[in-house]
């Protein structure tokens, strides 16, 4: 008795940097065509991946609908993913949440315990491939009719599913195994690790924070910046510290050294950060094994039952997101990138605050930014003249005493007049001029009394270079 088995041709492994070389007499088989493909593939993916990053591109709006049934919406649109894929989806997209809360129960109930309160959770699209139109192959003899199909097309899909907004190593309840991403119940999932897109967030809060000016009390040294360079490879708080706005304190450049140092911080950028990046989410060098996009974040009040029990507020803050080179041409053109670079375009704020007058006096209304005081420096008791100074970096310096002059002040000022002030004497905020000790400005009406209740100021450095 004979014992037969079904014969496949073996197949080479597929390498995205080889092409095949094609020459007169050479016998195309399966192989070719598929080392082609993969090749062709893997270079436009590249393009995105290193090159251009990952996130949407258009569309993909989400929405949630609050109600008896709520649920998420998601819009057509497009977004590539960590991998360098294009993820379309044709239409729109809807997730009952109570559906899914009543499917996902028992796993849920694995990792929570009791239903919480509030239960957070992300939406997240992913690239999926889907083989299709089955068709009849021939074959070696000996095999069934199942094995006499094949899928002559793959169709590039999606994947829109609700995870776990937490990270991949999470708390369990009490008594029971602690859960990573090896463990974690079907169903369920954890929000994409975006390491990468935390770190570039990271980067740009730290260019943000650079003010280039030769009217600086330090500066840092190329040594120092690309220590903080490499300080973004370190992971980083959930969500990104993107508190207070501006990163941080100021950090200064001087105009003779701005251009090497940034050059050797983006340098330590691409060869130690990004391989360090991929190294942790143990992917290939500089590659990610991330097929997935972060859309939003949601907050869902859930009941004792596993019901939603409450309006599911959405948040976007942490979704990775691409702009169109076009459009950056444009802001570029506009002037408004670098604008905060201490003293191109509009200028930096350097102090700003609210102040009341009282007796004279005029006290802070609120916090101030770095500092600010004003301090009232009449030359009679009633001239409504105060003097404007900081606490904070960078310092005041005297435009006036500087030559050749090396930068000044842009001060924008708003009176505040009295609720019973007559409309046939405005009330002004006026700059009067630098001194050592700070900016003499005066608040009063336009026959120099001062009725002013208060002031609003914001002043703005504008340095050479």
């Amino acid at each position: 008795m004979s014992v037969f088995q079904t014969v496949t041709p073996s197949m080479q492994n597929l390498d995205p940097l080889k092409r095949v070389n094609y020459t007169f007499g050479l016998v195309l088989g399966v192989d070719e065509f598929l080392q082609e493909q993969v090749y062709l593939t893997e270079k436009d993916h590249s393009q995105y991946r290193l090159v251009h990053g990952y996130g949407t591109v258009c569309g993909l709006q989400v929405q949630v609908v609050n109600g008896v049934d709520p649920e998420v919406r998601v819009s057509p649109g497009v977004a590539i993913n960590p991998q360098g894929q294009e993820i379309h989806v044709p239409r729109l997209m809807c997730a009952k949440l109570n559906q899914w809360l009543t499917t996902n129960k028992d796993a849920l109930q694995s990792v929570f315990g009791t239903s919480p309160s509030t239960l957070s959770l992300c939406l997240v699209l992913c690239y999926r491939e889907c083989p299709t139109d089955m068709v009849p192959v021939p074959g070696e003899p000996c095999r069934t009719q199942q094995d006499t199909m094949a899928a002559s097309h793959i169709a590039e899909s999606f994947q829109l599913k609700l995870c776990l907004d937490r990270d991949q190593i999470i708390g369990s309840p009490p008594g029971s195994p602690s859960l990573d991403v090896s463990n974690l119940p079907d169903g369920l999932c954890f929000r994409p690790s975006q390491l990468e897109e935390d770190a570039v967030r990271e980067f740009g809060l730290l260019l943000e924070r650079i003010h280039i000016t030769d009217a600086a009390a330090d500066f840092l040294t190329q040594e120092q910046l690309e220590h903080l360079v490499r300080d973004l490879e370190k992971p980083v708080g959930s969500p990104p510290l993107f508190s207070p706005p501006w990163g941080g304190p100021v950090l200064y450049l001087h105009p003779r050294d701005a251009r090497d140092f940034l050059r050797a911080a983006f340098l330590v950028w691409v060869t130690e950060v990004r391989p360090a990046l991929a190294a942790r989410s143990n992917s290939n060098v500089c590659e990610s094994s991330e097929q997935c996009v972060l859309l939003a974040s949601l907050t869902v009040p859930t009941s004792n039952s596993w019901q939603v029990a409450g309006t599911v507020g959405i948040d976007e803050s942490r979704r990775p997101f691409l702009v169109e080179t076009r459009l950056l041409q444009e802001a570029l053109l506009s002037g408004f990138l670098g604008a905060g670079a201490g003293g191109a375009g509009l200028g930096s704020v350097v102090a700003a605050g609210t102040f009341q007058i009282a007796a004279g006096q005029a006290n802070a209304a609120g916090p101030t930014y770095n500092g600010l005081t004003a301090l009232h420096t009449p030359a009679s008791p009633d001239d409504g003249t105060y003097l404007l100074n900081w606490s904070g970096s960078p310092a005041y310096l005297n435009p006036a005493s500087a030559s050749p002059s090396t930068h000044t002040y842009l001060v924008h000022g708003t009176a505040i007049a009295a609720k019973k002030a007559p409309k046939a004497i405005p009330v002004t905020f006026e700059l009067l001029e630098f001194q050592n000790g700070g900016i003499l400005v005066r608040v009063a009406d336009a026959q120099g009394n001062a009725t002013a209740t208060g002031f609003m100021v914001e002043i703005k450095e504008l340095a050479a270079g």
